[in-house]
């Protein structure tokens, strides 16, 4: 998702001029053409995470221009209803949406050094705090960046501000041009299974898959663009309730997979394993018509907010409970080869944990995922026509299982259970 900021030509407000609906502009005009740029499929912001799809439009964007020399708020603005917006038009090629900003009179920006910071989000946010700590970033306000926080489940919110975290200078006639990039300041984590064990060693039924995380936090830090490999979440949730495997270690449940909701009459054929030779649907919650799943599998899916590795805890584990929450099995969730690199934005939480590959911090803008699920655009306009192309994991096999990427998050390294 690209803002551009272009200073047009005289040719350009000659012609915009010329336009009934366009704006009148003059010499004194600033002009900003401001532009949310889309790659592929459409979803949107606030979306329940069901494949690697990356693309999204949002409902709203605040974008805010301040001076830096004392960080005072030169100019803000809101563009809602983006999508439907009339004064918000597609670009040429067809894969974006965007407008035009005029400055004048008071709102033109003054020679001086300044920096852009937005936001874009859905209209009908979990994020308790997001309208009002967006709301005080107004013009003559101090600027400081803001951290927005859920109630439980981290939503898909994007956050950027001038291309290298660069200032940029407003000469005495007022020409600039400049680019803001946003970027998903959440991970996400999703996992597509089949093949499942029905039963344990001892006959006990198995009836939830859940996957449990070694942290869980609520506020996301909008700030540190300029940080690559970067964990800018905070506060946990507090006492963990989801016990480990190894009885040493509580977490935090991330999703769960309710086995009946997909087989609603369990190992009907009494093989052993649940796949697409028992009676299977499409888990009823999952209520949007674009959604398909390759018959005989399941799929749960979540957006994380980054957290930093826990000393001595595996980070992902993934297990198969029965009724009583009882672990019959489990899948201890590794990267194949540890992460490098990891920045702390300022204000984060840090445990500083030597990264391996079954501890590691889990990183903004990243997509962890076991099994790909690539049909259709999450609900978008355009369904799942195709959905035998998925290639869930096998749980029935002793086999390495790797993550897939899609390149539009940012690359973490192979994952795989063992």
């Amino acid at each position: 998702m690209i803002f551009d900021f272009a200073l047009l030509s005289m040719l350009a407000l000659t012609a915009c001029s010329q336009n009934d609906d366009a704006p009148v502009l003059n010499e004194d005009s600033q002009v900003f053409t401001l532009t949310v740029s889309n790659d592929d499929a459409v979803t949107r912001a606030g979306r329940p995470l069901y494949s690697q799809v990356s693309a999204q439009n949002i409902d709203s964007v605040k974008l805010v221009i301040y001076n830096t020399s004392d960080n005072s708020i030169a100019y803000a603005t809101t563009i809602d209803t983006w999508m439907s917006n009339s004064n918000v038009i597609a670009t040429s090629d067809g894969n974006g949406r965007q407008t035009t900003i005029v400055l004048k009179g008071d709102d033109k920006l003054a020679a001086g050094t300044y920096k852009a910071y937005a936001v874009g989000y859905s209209v009908n946010s979990d994020y308790a705090e997001l309208y009002k700590n967006l709301s005080v970033l107004t013009k003559g306000k101090t600027f400081n960046a803001i951290t927005v926080q859920t109630a439980g489940d981290a939503e898909e919110i994007f956050a950027g501000t001038t291309e290298g975290n660069a200032q940029f200078t407003v000469g005495a006639d007022g020409a600039l041009s400049q680019r803001i990039v946003l970027k998903r300041q959440v991970a996400g984590t999703y996992g597509y299974f089949t093949n499942i064990p029905a039963k344990g060693a001892k006959d006990e039924v198995a009836t939830t898959l859940r996957l449990v995380a070694s942290n869980k936090l609520k506020k996301v830090i909008l700030d540190g663009f300029d940080l690559t490999n970067a964990v800018n979440g905070k506060t946990s949730f507090g006492n963990a309730s989801a016990q480990y495997a190894d009885g040493m270690h509580t977490g935090y449940e991330i999703y769960s997979i309710t086995l009946t909701d997909w087989f609603t009459a369990g190992d009907s054929n009494g093989d052993g394993v649940l796949n697409e030779e028992d009676t299977w649907q499409k888990d009823a919650a999952i209520t949007d018509p674009g959604v398909s799943f390759k018959r005989g599998s399941v799929f749960g899916g979540k957006f994380l907010v980054p957290f930093a590795a826990v000393d001595g805890t595996n980070t992902l584990q993934l297990q198969l409970l029965d009724g009583s929450n009882n672990i019959l099995k489990y899948w201890n969730i590794n990267l194949r080869a540890k992460q490098e690199t990891v920045n702390t934005v300022s204000g984060a939480d840090d445990n500083s944990v030597e990264e391996t590959t079954s501890v590691y911090s889990i990183l903004r803008n990243s997509l962890y995922t076991i099994g790909l699920r690539k049909a259709g655009n999450d609900g978008g306009e355009e369904p799942d026509d195709n959905p035998d192309t998925d290639d869930p994991t096998d749980l029935n096999k002793g086999q390495e299982l790797i993550i897939e990427v899609n390149g539009a998050w940012d690359n973490i390294p192979d994952m795989s259970l063992d």
